[in-house]
Formats: C-alpha cells, structure tokens, sequence
C-alpha cells in the first residue's frame, strides 16, 4: 500500500565532490554524490534516514532529478526526490514495504506551487 504525499520537505544531506577515502565515513555510501541523513516535515515530524534501499538520476528535459528510496526509524518506506534545478526536496510516497521501489523506476513530474 502506498500513501501520495507530495510534500516539500527539508533534509539534511552530505554533498560529495570526489570519493571520501575516509575509513570513519558511512558504510556502503562513500561512492555516492547526495546522501540525505533527515528529513524534516512541515508539523516538524523528523525521519531518521537509517538505510538509502536506492537511488537514481533521472533527466527531464534539461532538468536532473535524484531518486532515492529511503528507509527510516520505525521500518517506514518513503520515496524522497531531489530535483536540482529548484534546488528542492519533496517527499513523494510512503509504502507499507519497500520492495515496491527496489526493481522500478518512476517517471515523476513535480509540479508544487
């Protein structure tokens, strides 16, 4: 079961310009350009972002989008968006379970006003 959210959101996110060489960075991530740590909702609930299950670019037109599938405290599931052209977050679903996301990838406009 899935739940639409569509929801702008605040993270906390490490930006990476080059590998982290660093033996004390987070397991398995190191590799990756954005990693988000927490989100922050508009009622002030913060999810603790425990495991990324997956991430993607994805183009839209000249637009760049970042996927992730994210897991938080609690065994909550959520698809969480980046779209670097409005420099903006948004929190898109939250499913019962995870393997919805882990073999699809899905097309998204984000259109917020």
């Amino acid at each position: 079961m899935q739940t639409v959210l569509k929801e702008k959101v605040n993270v906390d996110a490490v930006f990476r310009s080059f590998k982290d060489s660093d033996k004390h960075t987070r397991s398995g991530w190191e590799h990756k350009r954005i990693q988000p740590r927490y989100v922050k909702r508009k009622k002030g609930e913060v999810l603790t972002i425990t495991d990324v299950r997956r991430s993607y670019a994805q183009r839209k037109g000249e637009r760049l989008q970042v996927h992730f599938v994210i897991c938080c405290e609690g065994e909550r599931y959520f698809h969480l968006v980046y779209d670097a052209d409005k420099i903006l977050w948004v929190l898109l679903y939250e499913f019962d379970d995870q393997m919805l996301f882990d073999e699809k990838e899905i097309n998204v406009d984000i259109s917020m006003e």
